[in-house]
């Protein structure tokens, strides 16, 4: 047993001497005293009664057969708010003006206190559930004279009300973070009562000391920012600095949190310009590190690659930051677990002292173990889907709030979101800037409209209501926002970058395989990019029957095969391909139209919205190279003829794939009637008029007028969604209806379909193996073969496989397989295990059944991923 008051002294040590605490404006003697009160719910007989074993009976008498349940944090809510008021009151003071707090005022700080647990609570009707109410509140009583006996605290004055309510999400978040820290064993070891009859000596000697190795042993040791001398102190590689780096190295930044806005091409140093503002703003001492969202899992590893050679430079050498991956797979990538640090390396001995033997490029396992963890770290790299659920009312979105809290918030391809995620990343941004933090968004193309919609929810943040119109059609485009209002900065295109991409539409998939065909006889680096994973399989597959084999990337892979593939792609069609090594084709899905440095002689695509095929385009001849088995930039887009009057079903079609996929067809009939009408895609100079021109909704024609509104119907409905789902800053942290409901789930992206995830198995003797654990059958420990199974899933639709079916005398193999997995994954109804049984010339197969009911044999293999086709009867 660990006594109540020693764990609550643990974790009001370690908020004290967390970085950033000082930013709450509170003392810390008063922040000591506040956080110390988290678990004043514990004296309740309900918790105490846990462990009978050590039931208190002198103070509460014999352990009763029956109890109460009731949970110790709406007890603690309980406590503070009504039942024990008095004696709290001097800690709350009055400000210059003489005003008092209200009741209502201070429960904001208890329920923030008292919600430690990820989620806000309420206090009980019945006050205390118990009837040993005047024992309880007696003892309640006791340990609040003497938390007042430890710190001493003076009165914290009377707080405006929006100071109190960016107190009550900080100390929200900070109290989650320090009770994660001061409840672990490893670093605050169990004591006797004894040990803290003298509370005081037990904080000072004890748990502080305690809490200053934990706090290093969990990455979060206080760091440097090394001073801004330059973009040549970041990336040694810049001798001369594009247009855009430079002007983000020379332009005045407004005071306080700031809102940078980077449009420029692919290839003009955007990443390294949003860097310098980052450092920039870290070293006036706006920020204490970064957060890089990325829209997808792999833009984000290629991130973590650049991060790795740069974040460094952010910082003083003799400090030694973390830097984190943040995704929902982020253990299974190599290249992260390289770099998680075992905590015993990160003691009170080797921080700031000798860390010859941890490496340089470092992430604690602490801060590693979960993507809402590494949020927390100095430097993050991870999906948007991170960030975003610090506005979802989710479980320790608080966390999340903190982690991002005094940083700076990057978001790249800040283009690629829909309604649903543009309203939530509104919403990010209101409450990153309502809690001081500055953010830069990145886009090769977005539309003046987003633009307006992002910074005009920026500046509600900072509590600026006057509207600021922006107007300016320049691109590149940097366009700054602050307290003072709205700045426009054009800027000049990057030497060399300026194109003219001619346009060639191709009308039936044969004319797409012999455009493909004849650039792979000229040993040339060819890419097609096919709107579904069932197009992108097809096209493979169609391609190998006349002889030419292409490489297949998209996201329907077990984990382990993605990474392995996607690590080939970047290999041979990366900026370091080599010229012999990068001839060769590959047929992918979306996951290649953004952030990775893909490079390709010749480009074929699938028709997309406008802003999708100018990405696209930014992978055709995006390097110098001496020689180019073709060399013209021509991208070549399959699409359906846009006459000026299509029917409904121009688009269905010829690509049934893609109008699965954009709904709305007249922004595709946009798309293709601009480029057909422009002929080229010429950046810079086209590239805005082919944005806006394509994003007119007032153009639809009247074959497509009915889909049109749908779509249309379906946007509204989403951007509804979200607004009803993100969280308001204003209410504070307090429950709302049924906005906290752990069994709704919040998500960060509205899919039409839902997903399943499977994970494929293979029977070998008896004995079920993860499909990643093929190669190694001696995956004895349990952590490995955790990982295997983690790193042999898949996600596919529901409607397409709502269940995998497993044999009679294959069940008891099968129950011992999932007997390894943890009990959410065991109890999850979205995660199967499929059985690969049978290996035919397409791969191992299973069988299950879709939404429908009808079944499906299941073929995986590592050059195709998963597919799915219906069993043939008759």
């Amino acid at each position: 047993m660990h006594p109540l008051v020693a764990h609550m002294l643990d974790v009001a040590a370690v908020a004290v001497l967390l970085p950033g605490s000082e930013l709450l404006g509170l003392d810390r003697r008063q922040l000591g005293m506040l956080v110390a009160l988290h678990d004043i719910g514990k004296l309740t007989p309900a918790f105490q009664a846990k462990v009978p074993a050590c039931w208190p009976g002198q103070v509460l008498g014999p352990c009763p057969d029956e109890m109460v349940s009731s949970r110790h944090d709406v007890d603690g809510l309980t406590l503070l708010d009504y039942v024990c008021e008095d004696v709290l009151t001097p800690l709350f003071g009055k400000d210059a003006d003489g005003m008092e707090w209200s009741p209502a005022d201070r429960r904001q700080i208890w329920r923030a206190i008292s919600g430690h647990h990820g989620q806000p609570v309420a206090a009980g009707e019945r006050k205390v559930r118990d009837p040993n109410i005047e024992m309880i509140v007696s003892d309640a009583r006791q340990i609040i004279g003497l938390l007042f006996d430890v710190f001493h605290p003076p009165p914290i004055p009377c707080l405006s009300l929006e100071h109190l309510c960016l107190l009550e999400w900080q100390i929200a978040g900070l109290t989650v973070q320090a009770d994660w820290i001061g409840s672990r064993q490893e670093w605050f070891p169990y004591v006797t009562p004894d040990d803290v009859a003298d509370a005081s000596g037990y904080f000072w000697n004890h748990a502080l000391p305690c809490a200053q190795v934990a706090i290093a042993c969990a990455g979060l040791g206080p760091v440097k920012v090394s001073p801004f001398h330059g973009i040549g102190h970041l990336f040694a590689h810049v001798s001369q600095p594009s247009p855009v780096q430079a002007l983000m190295q020379d332009v005045t930044l407004p005071l306080g949190p700031v809102l940078v806005v980077i449009e420029d091409m692919t290839g003009s140093g955007k990443t390294e310009a949003a860097l310098v503002t980052a450092h920039r703003l870290m070293a006036s001492g706006r920020a204490s590190g970064l957060f890089v969202a990325l829209p997808t899992m792999a833009t984000a590893n290629a991130m973590f690659d650049r991060m790795v050679a740069a974040y460094r430079g952010l910082f003083q050498p003799s400090s030694h930051p973390s830097l984190a991956l943040a995704h929902g797979r982020a253990s299974l990538d190599e290249r992260f677990a390289s770099i998680v640090a075992p905590d015993d390396v990160l003691d009170a001995g080797t921080v700031g002292k000798d860390r010859a033997h941890a490496a340089e490029v470092c992430c604690s396992a602490w801060l590693g173990s979960e993507s809402r963890r590494a949020l927390l770290s100095q430097v993050g790299v991870g999906t948007i889907d991170q960030a975003l659920m610090a506005v979802l009312p989710v479980r320790f979105a608080t966390v999340r709030q903190a982690g991002l809290a005094g940083k700076v918030l990057l978001v790249d391809e800040c283009h690629a979101y829909d309604p649903y995620m543009q309203e939530e990343m509104a919403a990010l941004l209101r409450f990153h800037a309502s809690m001081g933090g500055s953010v830069v968004l990145l886009s090769a193309t977005l539309t003046r409209d987003v633009r307006q919609k992002l910074t005009t929810a920026f500046r509600e943040g900072l509590q600026q209501d006057e509207p600021a119109l922006l107007s300016c059609t320049a691109y590149p485009l940097v366009t700054l926002v602050g307290h003072d209002g709205v700045k426009e900065a054009p800027c000049y295109p990057r030497p060399g970058l300026e194109r003219s991409i001619a346009v060639r539409h191709l009308r039936n998939e044969q004319s797409v395989m012999a455009r493909v065909s004849d650039a792979a006889v000229r040993k040339a680096a060819v890419a097609w990019v096919r709107n579904t994973v069932d197009d992108v399989i097809a096209a493979a597959k169609a391609l190998s029957e006349k002889g030419v084999e292409a490489m297949v990337f998209h996201a329907r892979f077990a984990m382990a095969d993605r990474l392995a593939i996607e690590r080939a792609v970047l290999a041979r069609f990366g900026k370091d391909g080599s010229s012999a090594g990068r001839a060769g084709v590959l047929v992918a899905s979306q996951v290649i139209e953004q952030s990775l440095d893909l490079d390709f002689d010749v480009l074929c695509t699938d028709l997309a919205p406008m802003d999708l095929i100018i990405q696209r385009a930014g992978r055709l001849r995006r390097h110098r190279r001496d020689h180019r088995p073709v060399d013209r930039d021509e991208i070549h887009i399959f699409s359906p003829d846009p006459v000026e009057n299509p029917d409904r079903e121009w688009l269905r079609r010829v690509l049934p794939g893609t109008a699965a996929v954009y709904r709305d067809p007249s922004v595709l009939w946009r798309t293709a009637r601009v480029l057909q009408h422009a002929g080229t895609i010429r950046s810079p100079d086209n590239v805005r008029e082919l944005i806006e021109v394509a994003g007119d909704a007032t153009r639809v024609p009247e074959g497509l007028m009915a889909a049109s509104d749908e779509a249309e119907g379906k946007s509204r409905a989403a951007r509804g969604a979200a607004m009803r789902n993100v969280l308001n800053y204003e209410a504070g942290y307090a429950p709302d209806g049924a906005l906290w409901e752990q069994d709704v789930r919040k998500p960060t992206r509205l899919e039409d379909r839902p997903y399943v995830t499977v994970r494929l198995g293979v029977m070998r003797e008896g004995r079920v193996w993860p499909w990643a654990a093929l190669q190694d059958n001696g995956l004895e420990a349990s952590d490995e073969r955790r990982r295997a199974w983690a790193l042999s899933e898949v996600s596919v639709t529901r409607h397409a496989l709502a269940s995998c079916h497993v044999a009679d005398d294959q069940k008891e193999a099968v129950a011992m397989a999932r007997a390894g997995w943890s009990r959410w994954e065991r109890e999850a109804e979205d995660l199967f295990l499929l059985l690969l049984l049978r290996e035919s010339e397409e791969g191992m197969e299973g069988y299950g059944h879709n939404e429908k009911g009808e079944e499906v044999i299941i073929r995986y293999d590592r050059k195709y991923g998963l597919q799915l086709a219906p069993v043939l009867t008759g």
